[in-house]
């Protein structure tokens, strides 16, 4: 149940759900009779959802998340312990097969396959559980970098954590297992504050290795400012991550 409260109750912070909020008070208002408080609500909601959907106001959020983890050639990288490559990239399919079908982050897994073919790490630990009734993360992730010619043998799995924080903690187990001490950590560019505050609180010495860049350097333009769906779901990865940063601040689980 608390998992589900963690998915569900953000809904009512994010864009979408604050328009439709705000269209649905004043629909009530204006069913009561209080046109201006209708009018107000309303406009609101449009507000909301129009900003929010703008190239602009997604392209600054996420960049505010992204610009202190700028790309790093894999040749320039540092040797460590392992790589640890974070889960977040695969969707269930619902049809009973072993198919496996990735989403856009899926640059997770081929910067860890590219940071280990580098020589850069002896070892990498994947990171992905599942939500009830799910087959794994890290499971299906071993079967594609064993499909990639990465050994069975060089992978470590991590297959119960549901968080970034749960990431962290059940990753450190099998570090501590593994005297493994200081790490390559892969994932998306605007999650790398959050996770390697995890990490590092938890008392491991990481280094950065973003990836899965959704914004390119700030070129604003007229058209910028016309609502577009890719950039409302932008916007909502920020806000979230945003959230799950306070979220984890407040608790002592990031510095």
């Amino acid at each position: 149940m608390g998992y589900l409260l963690t998915k569900l109750l953000p809904l009512f912070v994010y864009p979408l759900g604050l328009a439709i909020l705000f269209s649905l008070a004043g629909t009530i208002a204006a069913l009561r009779g209080h046109r201006g408080r209708a009018v107000t609500s309303i406009l609101l909601g449009v507000f909301i959802l129009w900003g929010s959907s703008t190239n602009i106001v997604s392209t600054f959020v996420i960049n505010a998340l992204e610009q202190d983890y700028p790309p790093v050639p894999v040749e320039k990288m540092p040797k460590a312990d392992a790589i640890v490559v974070l889960g977040g990239f695969t969707n269930a399919t619902g049809s009973g097969t072993r198919l496996i079908e990735l989403n856009d982050a899926v640059d997770r897994l081929f910067h860890g396959m590219r940071l280990y073919r580098a020589g850069k790490a002896p070892r990498v630990i994947l990171v992905g559980g599942a939500a009830e009734g799910r087959s794994p993360e890290a499971n299906a992730m071993a079967d594609l970098l064993s499909e990639f010619a990465v050994p069975r043998d060089k992978m470590l799995l991590e297959n119960q954590s549901r968080n970034t924080r749960e990431n962290g903690v059940n990753a450190v187990k099998i570090m501590q297992k593994n005297t493994i001490k200081k790490i390559l950590l892969v994932t998306s560019a605007y999650h790398m504050r959050r996770a390697k505050g995890v990490f590092e609180k938890l008392g491991i010495d990481v280094v950065p290795a973003a990836t899965d860049y959704q914004v390119a350097e700030p070129d604003p333009s007229i058209l910028d400012w016309l609502p577009d769906a890719d950039a409302l779901g932008l916007t909502t990865l920020g806000i979230k991550e945003y959230l799950g940063w306070w979220v984890y601040w407040f608790r002592g689980w990031v510095d």
